[in-house]
């Protein structure tokens, strides 16, 4: 989860033609553009903060050159955006919260250095995120599995798996995971999934359980992962990464990964 706070401070020296484009900006990332995970935040305080060009709520609906945008947008924005009783005067203040999982304070003018944490526009808006969605771990991977992945679908049994394998192997996980989904957005377009096709357009090593392995039920039963509907199958494909092995289910246009760990037993000659 995204929270970005409406941080009155950043305000104050702001004049009216600065607060116009910094409200259109956030209508698109708040209303037109809001991605799923974005959640905008404000205290009511920011109504009656001063600003260069007098207070806040005189400003924004009685000196806006933009009458469309002070008249019908802005209404529209500000009732959206959630208020919350915390006033946040710092970043590790708004850390501290009950507020998970990254944190940022939307805004004009910040007299602190410039952090990527400070969000002035589009530009400081993707670079945050994109920071955040670089810096995983285990558990933000498994918190933003919905985020990071839509056709790849982590199974219950992988959060516990991710917590046994540790961030060692993290960023390489992701890296098979992210060149997965576009394996199926890509090359998944109708039928059933062809793990070879899949294998030749992308490095992924992916490789069915042979038919021996396949052949007893103890290999099957270890195999066996519950979707997160709570039926269960038997996974037999999966995708080598160095001594780590993932194992998926193809379905519905969607990747089920049931297990990432160790290699599960097989037939041995």
């Amino acid at each position: 989860m995204f929270n970005f706070y409406l941080y009155n401070k950043s305000y104050e020296k702001a004049n009216i033609a600065q607060i116009e484009e910094n409200f259109r900006i956030l209508n698109d990332l708040a209303i037109v553009e809001r991605a799923k995970e974005d959640y905008f935040l404000k205290n009511e305080s920011l109504w009656t903060c001063n600003t260069a060009d007098g207070i806040f709520y005189e400003v924004v609906y009685s000196k806006m050159q933009d009458k469309q945008l002070s008249q019908q947008v802005l209404p529209k924005l500000l009732q959206t955006i959630p208020s919350i009783s915390e006033e946040f005067s710092t970043i590790e203040e708004f850390d501290k919260s009950h507020f998970r999982i990254y944190n940022a304070f939307y805004g004009i003018v910040f007299d602190e250095p410039l952090l990527d944490e400070y969000i002035r526009n589009k530009e400081t808006y993707l670079t945050f995120k994109n920071k955040c969605l670089s810096e995983i771990t285990p558990k933000i991977l498994w918190e933003r599995k919905e985020t990071l992945f839509s056709r790849v679908i982590l199974c219950p049994d992988v959060e516990s798996d991710l917590e046994i394998i540790g961030s060692q192997y993290i960023s390489q996980i992701v890296s098979r995971l992210k060149e997965l989904e576009r394996v199926v957005v890509e090359e998944w377009k109708e039928g059933e999934f062809n793990y070879q096709i899949a294998k030749e357009r992308s490095s992924l090593d992916i490789k069915p359980d042979s038919k021996a392995t396949m052949g007893q039920k103890k290999y099957q039963d270890q195999r066996s992962f519950k979707l997160p509907n709570g039926t269960t199958k038997c996974f037999t494909l999966h995708i080598r990464t160095g001594d780590l092995r993932i194992y998926f289910h193809p379905e519905d246009k969607k990747i089920f990964v049931g297990h990432i760990g160790k290699h599960l037993s097989t037939v041995t000659y």
